[in-house]
């Protein structure tokens, strides 16, 4: 979208985009599609292209492959630890000279930009299989011969950090890891949602929804057993993910369906229509599920860990569960108690829409510009002239 000049933050600099990798449309893809409406770009840098014979369900923008051929084949290959260095590798000289350099993903931060290039990046979160995963990964067989390159990564990932001069977290949890791992401040800018799409009806249909792939890190297996042999309806809307037994067992269930991936007018059909939206991710970095679920109106009963343990309120917006069918279980038994005519669901979701989204990116990007300009561009005269004369002795 246009924006005028006389109140435009970003006034007079060239800002450029750079996204990790794309394969697949996914959530990462719809962020960095909303981060180049926000700044007025047609053009994502990235490595490979994402379903280039899938429309992109987004946004009108231009995927431009900064490696291809046989670079992007060495990714593919060895995944993301290859990105390291083909990111390193990225003259940015040969596409364009920005003030800024917004990047989205981990890996991006690598680059070697100008050195007059504000390097800013949308972290949405450390690699977790080198933070806060590792623990939960290193006890397989791959995880424990895969401990040397691990190491060798953690080293590597912390080494480029420096290059980064300043982060945007996508929630508190985000921020809070990158405390944590990098020492490093961060502006939160959660990502944003088209509210004005969804239906904020508060009458339903009386079935359950989950959104999302049917994956065991969403918890899908749990919420399967949590529904088995009760009278509650379940609908799943999503990617198919990697639990086939759970899929086997929602098919066999006569109170569970399964309807694949559905596109947004479904999806919000079916936000509008459900009682309440289930959701299990675990130690989820952000999450949109709950915020789309009180967008339509519709509570959410959701896993008491990550950022939507944080949005949801135990009894009010959603009920709170601790990830186990049982849990789950007894989240159900409570739903009687919220009272979704009381809550003012516009409210809780603002923050998350466009305008918000929009407006605190633009504002935070000429702030950290502003500082690095007043960094470099205006030594102090006596500092400037004591450090000369030394020069000249």
């Amino acid at each position: 979208m246009d924006h005028d000049h006389d109140d435009d933050p970003l006034a007079g600099l060239s800002v450029a985009l750079a996204h990790w990798h794309s394969d697949a449309w996914g959530g990462a893809e719809y962020l960095v599609t909303k981060l180049a409406a926000a700044l007025d770009l047609d053009v994502i840098h990235t490595i490979g292209q994402p379903e280039p014979e899938a429309p992109n369900p987004f946004g009108d923008v231009e995927w431009v492959d900064v490696t291809g051929g046989p670079a992007d084949a060495v990714r593919r290959r060895f995944g993301r630890a290859a990105e390291y260095a083909l990111w390193e590798d990225v003259d940015w000289r040969t596409h364009g000279d920005p003030d800024i350099l917004l990047t989205s993903g981990s890996t991006t931060r690598a680059v070697l930009p100008p050195d007059d290039t504000l390097a800013v990046n949308y972290c949405h979160s450390p690699p977790r299989w080198l933070y806060d995963l590792y623990h939960d990964r290193k006890g397989s067989l791959l995880g424990t011969l895969a401990r040397p390159a691990v190491r060798y990564f953690r080293l590597r990932d912390q080494s480029i950090d420096p290059r980064v001069d300043a982060y945007l977290a996508n929630s508190p949890v985000i921020q809070r890891r990158l405390w944590k791992y990098y020492k490093r401040e961060s502006t939160v800018l959660y990502p944003p949602l088209e509210l004005e799409s969804y239906s904020r009806s508060r009458s339903h249909s009386g079935f359950y929804l989950h959104l999302g792939r049917l994956e065991a890190e969403k918890g899908v297996p749990a919420i399967v057993e949590a529904f088995e042999g009760r009278p509650e309806r379940l609908r799943f809307a999503g990617g198919r993910g990697d639990v086939g037994a759970a899929l086997d067992r929602i098919r066999r269930a006569p109170n569970m369906s399964y309807l694949g991936f559905v596109d947004e007018g479904d999806k919000h059909d079916l936000l509008a229509n459900c009682r309440a939206v289930v959701f299990n991710g675990v130690a989820e970095d952000f999450g949109i599920v709950p915020i789309e679920a009180n967008a339509s109106g519709k509570p959410c009963l959701a896993r008491n860990d990550g950022f939507p343990g944080l949005f949801i309120e135990d009894g009010h917006n959603g009920l709170l569960h601790d990830g186990t069918a049982a849990g789950i279980r007894r989240a159900l038994d409570r739903i009687e108690e919220l009272d979704p005519g009381a809550v003012d669901f516009g409210s809780l979701v603002e923050p998350f829409s466009i305008d918000t989204f929009e407006r605190r990116l633009r504002e935070t990007l000429a702030a950290e510009y502003g500082r690095l300009r007043d960094r470099f561009d205006a030594p102090d005269p006596d500092e400037y002239g004591r450090l000369d004369a030394e020069t000249r002795r």
